[in-house]
């Protein structure tokens, strides 16, 4: 009899359990972010301060879009490219409500450590490249990341991506390209402009804007899908507020209601 008994206690706490993890997984919300947006992202749910728990998780837009297809989880999608948001419906993959979060910018950032970096204009550090006088550059890979397709379209503009290709480290996204840049190794690495104006980049190296010209534009899409929590919601619909925005703004991203300042 305390055998049986032990066991009687010892299942109902294991469905207590289950039950408890299966409201705190109810009540979360998953949210996939492009890595070029993770620290604006972060910063924006610190100011929140959700009742619930809300977890992030920082990529590629293209393998984000992929892990959905499988069933991945995720309920809110910030997405660096309009395309993969358009692929997502094309499969049938059911969208609650969307819309353009923000417009990026690309740059050229020059660790302090580079052969570049007496350079002191855009026009001097591409007639370098031209000229094959530096060692390696660095870009997220354009195959699946929207900025390092931005930085093959800018490169090819100015007519060295074909010619320089051999000395190209690609970077599974912006963030690991922003990596190579600061581990050495590269003398410059194409990225968002969002990244040059974080505290522990602004002060390791120069960063010179690119046109935006020099490439397509690089729309950001925020995206609700069908089946999302009251909390997910309510987070969604923040991260659209003017709130949010003031932060967005704040890292070098174009919205709705205001540019780069």
């Amino acid at each position: 009899m305390a055998f049986q008994s032990q066991m009687i206690r010892t299942f109902c706490f294991l469905s207590l359990l289950l039950n408890v993890n299966a409201l705190l997984a109810a009540d979360s919300s998953h949210v996939a972010v492009a890595s070029n947006m993770s620290h604006v992202i972060s910063e924006i749910l610190a100011q929140y301060k959700p009742a619930t728990r809300i977890n992030l998780s920082f990529g590629s837009s293209g393998n984000f879009a992929r892990q959905i297809l499988q069933g991945a989880p995720y309920k809110i999608f910030i997405s660096a490219d309009k395309k993969y948001v358009d692929m997502l419906v094309e499969n049938g993959y059911g969208i609650d409500s969307s819309a353009e979060f923000s417009r990026g910018r690309i740059g050229i950032f020059i660790p302090n450590d580079s052969t570049l970096k007496n350079h002191t204009s855009l026009e001097q550090v591409f007639k370098s490249l031209y000229h094959g006088r530096y060692q390696r550059i660095s870009i997220a890979n354009p195959e699946h990341a929207p900025f390092g397709r931005a930085a093959e379209q800018a490169l090819q503009n100015a007519g060295l991506w074909v010619i320089q290709r051999n000395k190209l480290l690609v970077g599974e996204n912006a963030a690991q390209a922003m990596q190579f840049a600061l581990s050495g190794g590269v003398d410059l690495s194409i990225i968002p402009s969002s990244f040059a104006r974080l505290p522990g980049i602004i002060n390791k190296g120069k960063f010179y804007l690119i046109p935006k010209s020099w490439h397509e534009p690089i729309q950001q899409v925020i995206v609700l899908f069908n089946g999302a929590n009251e909390s997910t919601r309510q987070f969604y619909h923040y991260l659209l507020s003017d709130e949010a925005k003031i932060i967005i703004r704040k890292y070098g991203y174009e919205t709705e209601t205001g540019s780069q300042q």
